[in-house]
Formats: C-alpha cells, structure tokens, sequence
C-alpha cells in the first residue's frame, strides 16, 4: 500500500561558510558576520537597527560625508546669525527648523555613532565654525611637552593664552601667504598645528640665577636703599599692596637706624623690594641704566632667606605669604611666567592653610589687623587670575573657594581714621557700601545689582577722593569677572558644551563687563580722558588697560575664520550683524581703543609712569594678536575699517620695538609680531617701510660674565655694617653687641637654583672665622654716581655701601 508524503512547502538553506564582499557598517562595528542580504542584514532586523553598507571607495564618502557636514554646519550657522538678527516671524520659523534639526540628529546619533564623538572623547563638537578656531581641544594636550626643555620651559598654553592665540596668527599668516583660492577643499587650506613652544615670548628658558657670588645679609648703603624702597612705594605699592605700607616704612627706618632687629622673612620681603624697584629703574631709566641681572642678586637672597632648605616644609606664616607673593610678582613682571605659575599657587595654598582667603570674625584682632591680610588675599588674586590668562591655564582660585570682603578704598595711613575706622569695626555696613556696591558680588544674582542698598554704595563710593585704594577695589572687583570668564567660556568643561550654551554664557558676561562700566566714580571713569590729573589720569589708564583686556578675552572665541566654502548667498546673510558678528567686532574695538591709550610716538617714560607696566608686555600682545588674526581673515568683520586696523597692527610692532631696546621677552614678542604684519600688510597692498625692520640691541651694558659694571671694579668695602638679629635667628656665636663683619662670612656656592625645582635652593657656607674679604656686589656704579652724586669722591662707594 502506497502512503501519500505530503509536499514540503519550504526548504531549508544550509548554512553557508562563503565570504560577503562587504559587511554593513553595524556588523562591522559589532565584529558580527554578516550575509550581506539588502537593504537589511538578518542582524541588523534582529537588533531593529539602520543598515548601512559601505560605499567601494571608503576614502570617497568620507571626503562627501565631510564635504556634507560642512554643508549642514554653513547652514546651520547662517540660520542662527540671522535669528539673531531678525526677532520677527523669520525668526520664529528658523527657530522651529532648527529644533527639527537638532531632533532628528539626535534620534540618528542613537542609531549610528557620530565620527565627531570619537575624536571628542564621546562628546560632540560645537557646530558652530565660531568656536572652531578658539574653543576646540581645550580638553587636552597637542604635543609632548616633556620632550624638550624648551616646551618643559613653555609648559601647556591653553586657548586664552595670547602665547596659542599668537600661534593661530602663524597659521593664518602662512595659509595667506599661500594666495590658496577660496574653493579649496578643507584639507587643503588647513596646516599644521604651530607648537607653543614656538611662539612663546617669555624667558622661562633663561636662568635666574645671579652671575657670582651673593652674600645673604648684605644691603645697600641707606641712600640706595631708600631710593629703591621710594621707588617701590611709588610704582609697584598701587598695583600690588601686599603689604603694610605704614607697619613696613617704620620697620624700615628702625632696621636703618639700628633701633631693630630682623628676621629672616622681613629680610626677604626687603630683598624682594628692592629687586622689583631694582627691575623697574632698570627699565624705566633709558639714559642711567645698570646690569640687566642686578635684580638677580637681590632675589637671589631673598630665596635664600625664605625659599631654601627647611624653609618650605616649616608652617606659613604671614610674612611668608608677603615673600611668596612678592616672588611670584617679580617673576611675573620679568616674563618668567611658568615659574610665577608655581610660585603663585604656593603662595595662594600658603594663604588658605592661614584662612586669609576667608572673612575674619575674630574677636581678638583690630580692625587693621584683619584687613591687611584681607589686602595679601586681594594681591594674589590678582597674580593668580593674571597668570591664568596668560597661560591659558586652570588657577588655583575660584568664585566658591573665599569670602574674604573687597578691600577698603582707603589707604593704609587712614584706616585708624573715620570713616575707615567705623567699616573695619562694622562688618555689616561694610557689606552695604563696599561688597553690595561692586559687581562681582552679584555674579550669581546680576538683578541685585540695581537694590536701593547697591545703589545707596555706590553714590558713597563716588563720593571719596580718587586714590591707589580706590583704584585698587575697582580692579580687584574686575579681576573676579575676568576669573569668570576664565571659568565660564575657556575651562576643559566648556569642551562638552554647545556653541550655543557658550554663546548665550558670553552674552551674559559681556552684561555683566558693561554693568561693571556703569559702577564708575566719575574719577575713575576711563571713557573721559580729559582730566589733566596725574593721579586720576594713572588710575583712569590703568583701569582702561584691565577693562579692554577683559573684553577681548570675553570675544575671543567669536573672532574666526569663515569658511571659504560658503556660497554668495550665505556670505550675504553672514554680512548682516549677530551676536558672534557684533562680539569679533566689539574684540576688535577693545584692541584699537587699547592702543589708542598710547601716544604714537612710543616712550618708556610713558609706559612706566602711566600704563600697567608689569604686565604691559600681556597686554600689547593680546592686542596685537586678535588685530593680526582680523587681518589674516581679509577683514570680515571690520570691512570698512581695514586701512584702521593696519595702522593698529604697525602701532603695536612700533611699539614693542621701542620695548625690545633691552627687555629680552619684548624681542622676541616683537620678532613674531613684526615678520607677521609684515608678511600680511605687504599683501594687502598696504606700504610697510614704516614697520621696523632691524633692531640693533646696545648690549655694551652686559660683559660676557653677566656682571655690572661696579662689580668688574672687584671692590672692597671697609666699615660695613651687619644686620641685627631678633632672637629667633640669632645664631649663638653671633655678638649682637656688635655691628661688625669682620668675623662673618656668607659667601655661597651659588651652584643649584629654581632652575632645577622650588626646592633647589642656594646654600651658605657655616660661620668661619676671618675677614670679610670677598667681592662687592654689582650694583651699578653709574646708577649711584647719577642718583646721589654726594656719594662721589670721598663718600664713594667704596666706603659707604653696607653689607653683611
């Protein structure tokens, strides 16, 4: 009997070892076999993804999905600086497309990873070709900066450093002199990526050490001394209090007078004034000018009384906050700016672990007491935030980490005084007319700003005398905005952020910077120059500097190239003013108006009378930079101002020509600047006979060995007195009865220094019996002779300099 077999429906395929030619995209990124069946893999139905399959020529769609990406990303700004500009129905409807946009990027994104996260480190790039040249890559590290001494001397220059901005304009400079055509691919108008090291100005790589021996008590005679200590009260006290002018000027006279005695740390603090007051004169007095190292001398004891061997692991106390700070300002002023990094945060983590960065409360303290060390946190503020802009680098400080009060408008000599008196001893009403008067207080809360109780502050604020205090409280209030956007626009944190959150963090800073403006006293109002004040007028030029300064570092990241690629269209679209158009022009205006602070004729005696002189160097170069870069980019957008720009850029080369005479760090600033203006004014069609050239150095002041000229005299002194001790220092053998030296003797091997490390420090010899007999140090004998000729003949210095 037959039996019927029913009919099988379906085969089934035997599973198959042969190849696919080309796997999708999901199966490769999963490492999964694939049968290559389309439109859809079986994995990719299983898994409910997109399936994609690569193209033949790999390299071909990754050069059309760039060139697509740059497409959206034209597009997408185009329609963003028009909303910005247009508050009507256009406005509305772009807003709705761009919201769609951003929608289905993101549902896409879930599907496919973006190539752009990859390279983020799993966070995607701004959009915006605006933050492209400024804000990118403020996450890490482009180059190995150990490899050298050279970039161990540069260290990491972050993107608000003037040193990476000056890096950008080499680029610029080198992709303009290449004449490339505006429809260049991306890959062709891109280069490579200029080392910090390269372009960096600053003399980290030169040595700090004195050029010979160093005897750690010795001092000037009085006369030079006093000079130097009147100097510093003049030109360095205003813009850096860090101590008690009234406690420090009796000391002084009582050490003079031999009515005290000193400890080492107050000695420090000495040698450290008469080093910056030393620097100073050196640069400020063209026709009398010493050694460019006999600044090198004085802090070169003060290292050793203060910095050396036990000093650093022994517990901080006031004094050697003073020191530290003193320090990091010194170096700061003579462009060593990785070792003022260093010193800064050592004075700043020395300071905490006293609480200075805190309000006091004490019972047990005056009120003078309290706000000198309120003046020392307020000092290394400063120098911290300044070296963070420079550097480009997170500081050690922040909005969050102290609630030490603003300083008070008055100076020290009138603190005892009313109405100083009644606000040192009145914590409260010292809040209403001083912390609630200013800006910065209300960073958080910017509506605070217009209270009755601000308002009341600030009509008591205008309505004192126009002194250093003032002008020290108006700068330290715009410092901590400056810190802001420091913390704000340029941290690692801002590398996970979006165009458009940066964007809308600027504009409100940029309220903030110009409700800042507004808080003036009219003396201290810097849009007026008209006041023939010398004070006033110093006060009102120096403010301008910091303000300007600030603005550009608020703009920055708005100034940049715009890609060659866009269409006519677009160009047209870009040309009508936004937000990112208005804040590059705003940068630009700041840099010009800077410069316009400057006479056209370039003077030291102007920069070191009337201008930021410690930190002047900063300053031009922040301006030269972002006026260079404008130019680079064809003048975008500043058109009609181009011949004004070029005019800006060959004012600043002329003006770091004249610093270049004998400042090192100035040189090498002016070399950068002046072969990139003139590279691109040559190109632009613009005469640039007037840009200097060539500079010849008068280096005849400085031999071979490094020493002044009094030190070549190799001299002798006779009646030299030493420095009394207090009891803490005074070593056993040491006859306090008496002020000779002819049982002492410090000579030191001056082998080991900063160079090596903080620690690294000089070191001097035990106490040995017989005559002082060892050379002068070089304290210029021409400088002497010009500043009291009564020294000269039989009170020459041979007789007369005091040393230990």
């Amino acid at each position: 009997m037959k039996v019927a077999i029913p009919r099988q429906l379906s085969t089934v395929t035997p599973p198959s070892n042969k190849r696919v030619s080309r796997a999708c995209e999901s199966c490769r990124q999963r490492k999964q076999k694939c049968n290559g069946k389309t439109p859809s893999c079986r994995q990719c139905e299983e898994a409910k993804t997109p399936c994609i399959y690569p193209l033949k020529s790999r390299e071909k769609t990754t050069k059309q999905i760039r060139s697509l990406e740059e497409q959206v990303q034209d597009y997408e700004t185009t329609l963003k600086e028009v909303a910005d500009q247009d508050n009507g129905e256009h406005a509305e409807r772009i807003r709705d497309i761009l919201q769609k946009y951003n929608s289905n990027s993101n549902n896409a994104s879930n599907g496919t990873p973006d190539a752009n996260e990859h390279q983020n480190g799993g966070f995607k790039r701004s959009s915006s070709p605006s933050s492209i040249g400024s804000l990118d890559a403020v996450d890490r590290v482009e180059e190995d900066l150990n490899s050298t001494e050279s970039s161990r001397a540069t260290g990491y220059m972050g993107k608000s450093s003037e040193v990476t901005w000056m890096g950008r304009v080499e680029e610029e400079t080198e992709l303009r002199s290449r004449d490339q055509s505006p429809k260049a691919e991306p890959e062709e108008y891109t280069t490579d990526k200029v080392a910090p090291s390269t372009v960096n100005y600053h003399i980290d790589d030169l040595g700090i050490d004195a050029p010979g021996p160093v005897q750690m008590y010795w001092v000037p005679p009085q006369s030079v001394a006093d000079h130097l200590f009147g100097t510093y009260l003049h030109a360095v006290h205003p813009h850096f209090p860090i101590i008690n002018k009234t406690l420090f000027s009796r000391q002084y006279r009582d050490f003079f007078n031999d009515l005290s005695y000193a400890g080492d740390k107050w000695m420090a603090i000495l040698n450290m004034i008469f080093a910056i007051a030393t620097e100073y004169l050196y640069n400020s007095d063209e026709a009398r000018r010493g050694d460019i190292k006999d600044h090198l001398f004085y802090l070169t004891r003060a290292r050793m009384l203060s910095l050396g061997g036990d000093s650093l692991f022994q517990h901080p106390d006031l004094e050697q906050v003073q020191v530290e700070g003193l320090v990091a300002f010194h170096m700061l002023s003579t462009s060593q700016i990785n070792r003022a990094w260093r010193i800064s945060a050592l004075a700043i983590r020395s300071a905490i672990s006293l609480g200075i960065n805190l309000k006091s409360s004490s019972l047990k303290m005056s009120g003078i007491a309290k706000e000198i060390p309120c003046r020392v946190w307020w000092c290394l503020y400063t120098v911290e935030q300044k070296l963070g802009s420079m550097t480009g680098r997170a500081t050690s400080i922040s909005i969050n980490i102290y609630t030490a009060q603003l300083p008070l408008p008055f100076d020290e000599d009138h603190l005892s005084e009313p109405p100083a008196s009644e606000l040192l001893d009145d914590l409260d009403m010292r809040e209403k007319r001083v912390n609630m008067a200013m800006t910065s207080p209300h960073l958080r809360h910017p509506d605070r700003l217009q209270t009755e109780e601000a308002k009341a502050g600030r009509s008591w604020l205008q309505s004192l005398p126009v002194d250093a205090s003032l002008y020290f409280l108006y700068c330290c209030d715009l410092t901590v905005l400056n810190q802001e956007i420091l913390d704000r626009v340029y941290s690692a944190e801002c590398a996970t952020m979006s165009w458009d959150d940066i964007k809308g963090t600027i504009k409100r800073l940029k309220g903030t910077v110009d409700a800042w403006l507004s808080t003036l006293p009219p003396g201290l109002d810097f849009t007026c120059m008209k006041d023939e004040n010398p004070q006033t007028y110093w006060a009102k030029t120096n403010l301008a500097f910091h303000y300007h300064s600030t603005r550009i570092m608020l703009g920055r990241p708005c100034l940049c190239r715009h890609n060659p690629n866009r269409s006519e269209e677009q160009r047209k679209l870009l040309n009508r003013r936004g937000f990112s158009h208005d804040m590059a022009v705003m940068t630009l205006e700041s840099a010009m108006h800077m410069l316009d602070l400057l006479p056209d004729e370039p003077s030291s005696a102007h920069l070191y009378q009337l201008c930021p002189w410690w930190c002047f160097l900063h300053y031009i170069m922040q301006t030269s930079t972002v006026i260079v870069l404008e130019l680079s980019f064809g003048c975008v957008h500043m058109k009609d101002r181009e011949s004004n720009l070029v005019q800006s850029a060959k004012k600043s080369v002329q003006w770091l020509y004249m610093m270049s005479m004998h400042c090192t760090a100035s040189y090498r600033a002016w070399q950068l600047c002046e072969s990139a203006v003139r590279r691109l004014v040559s190109s632009m069609g613009y005469d640039a006979s007037d840009i200097p050239a060539h500079l010849q150095r008068d280096d005849s002041f400085v031999d071979s060995s490094g020493l002044g000229a009094l030190a070549k005299h190799n001299l002798t002194i006779e009646n030299a007195h030493v420095l009394p001790y207090n009891d803490q220092s005074q070593p056993s053998n040491f006859p306090r009865e008496s002020h000779a030296v002819d049982n002492f003797n410090n000579d030191s091997d001056f082998a080991n220094s900063l160079d090596t490390g903080v620690l690294s420090t000089p070191s001097t010899q035990d106490y040995t019996g017989g005559e002082a007999n060892f050379p002068l140090d070089p304290i210029n004998e021409e400088f002497i002779r010009y500043f009291f000729p009564s020294l000269d003949g039989a009170d020459s210095p041979n007789g007369g300099l005091h040393r230990f």
